[in-house]
Parts: structure tokens; C-alpha cells; sequence
């Protein structure tokens, strides 16, 4: 179908929803963003890119900008302390240019909205919306896991307590004797720790510990002491420690759009982060889309195959397990 002229609300302003107003630009759309949030509003933490997120990225025009940003992440290597057993995989895959890459969420989403600017995209800052309230051609729910507008096409999936609380941790020096650009994670019978580094960046880590419900809090020194063991241990008390986060997924079950409305990214399929594609997979997600409505005859035509082409891999992506390959998307299927 024709996308110029096609006039397209953004319901969310995170990376989600920014990049899907710069691909629907990208081929014609006349794209508003409403985000809830102001711009200035404060972004906190990090996120591990995969190569298909950068192959995106590049194509969207912020490539350069988010690999000088953050750093490359080559590996990751993985040890599972019951067993002794470990075992590690590459962040390249072959039809990618650039492989996996660490970023500060602030940076990347700060080259995506000067991004918009520059594409001319209106974006409302300090402006929340509801699908109900739109009159735009096609609305695009962006709106994260606590999603109104996935309520509003009438997708009554629940989000779903993982059993684990997450806290980071940041410090401005590496780990000696841990290499840097390689992602580490140990696996112990009560959660997760993982740890990257880089030498301009400094090192960033995780614990993910395994509760019974999501206000079952283990103190930050419980939580803290039980990575002594690891190398990072002696890192720890020096480190900038989050608050604890109860984590949450969201099962790509149900519908994802309308004749008219369609969500992407945590809206449609949300995972915890030691599945390392929550952002991938919606960066991935916004090119789909475009391409996908570009390519139909209609606009419910599009959005059909959107949601048989994405639905598959938000789903591999909700079952993973460390140490099991993670879904890949080809360089040739992210073309807009």
C-alpha cells in the first residue's frame, strides 16, 4: 500500500515507540509521537543491543551514533555454579555487520528522539494518550508492558511475576583478570549474576535473585553478600547499587491489533532481561512494521502480516533459557 499521506499516532515515546515513528517516516507516514513522560524526565540503566537491533539502528539512521555511545560486546561465556558446567556463544551472527553492543539507555534513547527531530517527527512530551481518543489513521500502541492500549483492542493478557527481583550495579573501573567486551554470567541455585566491562566505560553488573513474590525483597546486603564468591565480589561495595526491581513478562498471546491499532515492543511481548532481547526485539519490531505495511494492499492486510511475522520470534524469545541460542533475525528480513 501507499504509506504517504498515512497519518499515524505513536501512543509512547521509549525506544519502542521512537523507533517505529522513525521507520514509519522513514517510508512516508505522517508520524505524531505522545509520549507521557517529559523529555528531560530521568533515564536509568543499560542495555545489551543484539546485532539485528544495530543492523536496524544503522538503518534508521542513529547507527554511528549509539556504537560510539557504548561498546562492543563480542561474547558471552556463562558458568553454572551447581554443576561446575559453563559454556559460552558468540554475539556476531554472520548476516550482521556489527555485533552485539552495550549502551547506556539515556544515550540510545537520546539519538533516537534527536533522531525524530531531524525527520521532522512531532513528538508531545509531557503528553499521555489513549487509543480511544485518536482519530489517526493507525495507531501505534507503544505503550509498554502496563499497556492501555493493548486493554483497548481488547488483549487480556496478564503480565506475570518472573520470581525475580533485579538490582545493577555500576562502577567506573573493570574487574581485573575478567575480559572486557564479554558478557559473564554465573548461574547459582538462588538467581543469576552478570557482569560486562569496558575500559572507557567501567563495569556494569546484575543479580537476579529468586523470590516468592514481588514485594518478598531480600536486603541489599543479603543480595550483596551473595556474590562474594564471584569475581566481581570485591567490586560490589565500591559499586552504584539500584533499587530492586520485581521483574515481569508478558506471554505474546492474544491479539496484537485491529484494523486500525497494532502494538509493538513490551506492549505485544515483554521478557525478563536475562533473555538479553526485550529492546532488540522491539527495534525489530518497528522495521517489520513498516516494511510489512508497505509491502499489503491495506492496512489490516499489513498488520496481519506483521503480527504472523513477529509473533513466532517474540514467542522463542519469551521461552529462552540461558545458555540456549537466542532467536535471530536475518540482515534481509530487516529491510524496509
Amino acid at each position: 500500500m501507499t504509506i504517504s499521506g498515512v497519518r499515524v499516532a505513536v501512543i509512547g515515546g521509549g525506544i519502542a515507540g521512537a523507533c517505529a515513528a522513525l521507520a514509519l517516516a522513514e517510508v512516508g507516514a505522517m508520524v505524531e509521537v505522545y509520549e507521557a513522560d517529559s523529555r528531560s524526565a530521568e533515564v536509568r540503566g543499560w542495555l545489551t543491543l543484539g546485532p539485528s537491533a544495530m543492523t536496524v539502528l544503522e538503518r534508521l539512521g542513529v547507527g554511528d551514533r549509539v556504537r560510539t555511545a557504548g561498546f562492543p560486546v563480542v561474547r558471552a561465556v556463562y558458568l553454572d555454579t551447581r554443576t561446575g558446567q559453563g559454556g559460552e556463544y558468540s554475539r556476531y551472527e554472520p548476516t550482521h555487520q556489527w555485533p552485539s553492543t552495550h549502551v547506556w539507555r539515556r544515550d540510545l534513547l537520546a539519538a533516537l528522539r534527536d533522531r525524530l527531530d531531524q525527520a521532522g517527527v512531532r513528538c508531545r512530551y509531557g503528553c499521555a494518550a489513549r487509543a480511544e481518543d485518536l482519530t489517526a489513521d493507525l495507531i501505534v500502541g507503544a505503550d509498554g508492558a502496563r499497556s492501555t492500549t493493548r486493554e483497548a483492542i481488547g488483549n487480556a493478557t496478564q503480565l506475570a511475576f518472573t520470581g525475580e527481583i533485579i538490582r545493577y550495579g555500576h562502577h567506573p573501573k573493570c574487574v581485573p583478570g575478567l575480559l572486557t567486551g564479554v558478557l559473564h554470567f554465573w548461574i547459582r541455585s538462588s538467581g543469576l549474576v552478570g557482569y560486562i566491562g569496558d575500559v572507557r566505560a567501567g563495569s556494569f553488573w546484575a543479580i537476579l535473585e529468586n523470590t516468592a513474590a514481588p514485594d518478598d525483597i531480600p536486603d541489599v546486603a543479603v543480595m550483596l553478600e551473595s556474590v562474594r564468591d564471584t569475581e566481581i565480589g570485591d567490586l560490589i561495595d565500591a559499586s552504584e547499587v539500584s533499587t530492586p526491581i520485581a521483574l515481569y513478562d508478558l506471554a505474546p498471546d492474544g491479539p496484537w491489533h485491529t484494523d486500525r491499532i497494532v502494538l509493538v515492543g513490551d506492549a505485544a511481548h515483554a521478557v525478563s532481561p536475562s533473555a538479553g532481547r526485550g529492546a532488540t526485539s522491539a527495534i525489530e519490531d518497528a522495521i517489520v512494521l513498516a516494511r510489512s505495511l508497505r509491502q499489503a494492499a491495506d492496512l489490516p492486510a499489513g498488520l496481519e502480516a506483521f503480527t504472523a511475522e513477529r509473533r513466532p520470534i517474540a514467542l522463542a524469545a519469551y521461552r529462552f533459557e540461558l545458555g540456549q541460542p537466542l532467536p535471530r533475525v536475518p540482515a534481509h528480513e530487516l529491510q524496509l
